[in-house]
């Protein structure tokens, strides 16, 4: 399958791309190409000339701080790129199947009694990140329904791994203990350790994203499908916060900062993904130490590692 990825250059993106290859899948387009997925004409001609069999559509704010700060930006690019982009696709003469990853932030807080959540919870979204990515959902949902195109929708929930942007949980503590270490202290800054989260290996997740477009591909799945990515476990971020101190060999204090603590976090959040599983066989296989002791050896303390997955 000719398969186009947006948002390559991302954290998920260069995953996913290699995760394609391995499974013997062809990149259409080359890797990095430059397309800005709000301009809806260089997009309709570059999926033209493109011409894609299935489209896994990653680009997109990805981080829910960066669209509290802009939220007319995450409106323009999770939402309007997703438009966009099911537009371009479905006027070709083959349109493809696609696959629109989205987030388990849909959901919000959700009531304790409603765990592990099912596709079938309620969305309620709280934040400017969250309700962008509903809505992409909805546009996604409505064009599968007025569409010749095969669109599945995940809701992903955390994910992390090698090379993920330094402001997200994991890698941040993993530098902030890499450099604890290089200074000797005996103190990290943390934010509220006690949340529980739903935290997958980024490998696994690409992984079941090439699944789910098979799926799609050989009518296994149906059209508006919407399907939960998760692992069904949920972890204390110091408990992997432990974990990862283990990895860099550090004994250091957590001292809690208020300016780390998010408002109105949900004491625990963690999904059912049996559905994904019962369409397509997958199951998370990467243990989490694992993923921890990945993403502490890829970290780089001289490195940004911002990037912002807006393009194709």
């Amino acid at each position: 399958m000719r398969v186009l990825v947006t948002g390559t250059t991302g954290f998920v993106g260069r995953w996913m791309v290699d995760e394609l290859s391995t499974a013997g899948h062809v990149l259409a387009g080359a890797r990095g190409d430059r397309v800005d997925v709000t301009d809806a004409a260089a997009l309709g001609a570059y999926v033209d000339e493109v011409r894609p069999d299935g489209v896994i559509h990653l680009a997109g704010i990805a981080f829910p701080p960066d669209a509290a700060r802009e939220p007319e930006a995450a409106d323009r690019v999770n939402i309007g790129g997703t438009v966009a982009l099911l537009g371009a696709v479905a006027r070709l003469e083959r349109p493809p199947s696609v696959v629109v990853v989205g987030s388990s932030e849909v959901y919000g807080p959700p009531d304790p009694r409603d765990l592990p959540l099912t596709e079938q919870a309620l969305t309620r979204p709280i934040g400017a990140y969250g309700r962008s990515k509903l809505r992409q959902e909805q546009a996604a949902l409505e064009a599968a329904q007025a569409s010749p195109v095969a669109i599945a929708v995940t809701r992903s929930f955390n994910h992390t791994g090698p090379g993920q942007r330094a402001e997200f949980v994991a890698p941040a503590l993993a530098r902030r203990l890499l450099a604890a270490r290089e200074a000797g202290e005996a103190e990290i800054r943390v934010g509220n350790i006690d949340v529980r989260r739903d935290f997958g290996d980024v490998r696994d997740v690409v992984r079941a994203y090439r699944l789910i477009l098979e799926g799609l591909a050989a009518g296994n799945i149906g059209s508006g499908s919407v399907l939960n990515v998760a692992t069904g476990r949920s972890v204390a971020i110091g408990e992997m916060l432990a974990m990862l101190a283990n990895v860099v060999g550090v004994d250091v204090r957590p001292v809690r900062d208020p300016a780390l603590v998010r408002a109105g976090e949900a004491p625990e959040i963690v999904g059912d993904a049996s559905r994904l599983t019962a369409l397509t066989g997958w199951r998370p296989s990467i243990p989490l130490p694992t993923t921890l002791a990945d993403l502490v050896a890829s970290v780089d303390l001289a490195g940004h590692g911002v990037i912002r997955e807006g393009g194709v």
